[in-house]
């Protein structure tokens, strides 16, 4: 299970197309970016029943519904159509949360939005292009995360013991805040980050931002926007997970899999072709062999 930024998700895509779509759970409520938002999604999908939706719910000036701690995806025509929405989503989150082996949180920024005038309430995770005017931003306090996921990290390990933890930090640069207030913001989670694997055995940290930072170092890892990492830096990232994170066995059937499935992504030149009808037995001849090897059809994995 993934869960957090767009870094999260990109990280989900490359799992679930190498141990298969139902082997993955990426963001059930959508991207999310600051640690309150995580940990509040957390503690929601730990809950045996879902959540109360109503007092979160508004109308957007376009006039679908929505909710403050989904993402913008999250969109009906009536609430009581976003409320099946959210019930799916939650059910999704809950499901997956409670078979995992593992949990991969990104954590994106410490810096939250409060609707203004609900002071006490929990950051909304999207502001859904809404007004300025309708929040206040707050870097949120060190002390405050690291009680707030000490809290609910203790609570999910104790119902869920054999749950291993990733920690990670995103590379996306914050550049609204100022270089150096990104950089205050990724030192603070950092600093959350290892304070928590020092206090669980069962959480582990992935250094997914220094990989970028200060191993390809270089402004060509990144998009043209110059924040984002580009899919070259992603690709690079995902290879070093791959290194740390899988047994030569998982690493084998990632490998065999996806090469699979890049054969079935072929477009061939010359459809009706002696040459492409042998590349089409050949291919069928190895997904054949691959499902005797991992007793596993390709379909399912």
């Amino acid at each position: 299970m993934l869960a957090g930024s767009c870094f999260a998700e990109h990280m989900g895509e490359r799992l679930a197309r190498c141990l298969g779509r139902e082997q993955v759970c990426a963001n059930p409520f959508g991207v999310m970016y600051n640690p309150e938002s995580l940990c509040g999604a957390l503690a929601d999908w730990m809950q045996p029943e879902p959540p109360c939706w109503e007092e979160d719910l508004f109308q957007h000036p376009d006039g679908g519904f929505r909710h403050w701690h989904f993402a913008t995806r999250f969109e009906a025509e009536r609430p009581d159509a976003l409320r099946e929405v959210l019930q799916e989503a939650w059910q999704d989150g809950h499901r997956a949360l409670a078979e995992a082996d593992v949990l991969f949180v990104t954590l994106s920024t410490d810096h939250a939005y409060f609707r203004v005038g609900e002071e006490g309430r929990r950051a909304v995770a999207n502001c859904h292009k809404m007004p300025a005017r309708l929040f206040h931003e707050r870097v949120l306090s060190a002390d405050v995360m690291l009680a707030a996921w000490r809290n609910v990290l203790s609570r999910l390990l104790e119902q869920r013991p054999e749950l291993e933890v990733v920690l990670t930090v995103s590379p996306y640069r914050y550049a609204k805040h100022g270089m150096h207030a990104s950089a205050l913001s990724k030192a603070r989670l950092l600093l959350l980050a290892d304070a928590l694997q020092q206090e669980f055995d069962r959480v582990l940290y992935f250094p997914a931002f220094e990989i970028v930072t200060d191993e390809l170092r270089d402004y060509r890892f990144y998009a043209p926007d110059m924040l984002h990492p580009s899919e070259q830096a992603v690709d690079y990232v995902w290879q070093r997970f791959a290194e740390w994170a899988f047994t030569p066995q998982l690493a084998e059937f990632a490998r065999e899999r996806m090469q699979l499935l890049r054969d079935a992504g072929h477009r061939p030149l010359h459809p009706g072709s002696e040459a492409h009808r042998h590349f089409l037995q050949r291919m069928l001849e190895r997904r054949e062999a691959f499902e005797r090897k991992w007793k596993r059809s390709l379909a399912d994995a």
